[in-house]
């Protein structure tokens, strides 16, 4: 009994340690702005021009954060209740260093 608890115990650990730095450490955060005109986006928005065309859609302009441990990466977009999260953009914003 004693032994097969240390060999799983030990199994969890060796994934935890050989884990890449590339994996998520959390679910992805989604933050949506609320705006109405297209001067708010030059207040607040990261993206002021993902903003504005959000806008010109009919939908707000939103933010997906994934958490690895070398940092946040944010990818810019539009929200809409039905459809949900659309990315606008093929980079990410973030920290300088490769994943």
């Amino acid at each position: 009994m004693k032994l097969s608890l240390v060999l799983g115990v030990s199994f969890v650990f060796c994934f935890v340690l050989f884990a890449t730095p590339e994996e998520e450490i959390s679910k992805p955060f989604l933050r949506v702005f609320p705006s109405f005109r297209p001067e708010e986006c030059e207040d607040w928005a990261i993206r002021p021009f993902i903003c504005k065309q959000c806008l010109r859609e009919g939908k707000r302009y939103a933010q997906e954060i994934r958490f690895f441990e070398d940092g946040p990466y944010r990818s810019h977009g539009c929200y809409t209740e039905p459809g949900g999260f659309e990315s606008l953009e093929d980079g990410k914003t973030g920290n300088d260093r490769s994943r």
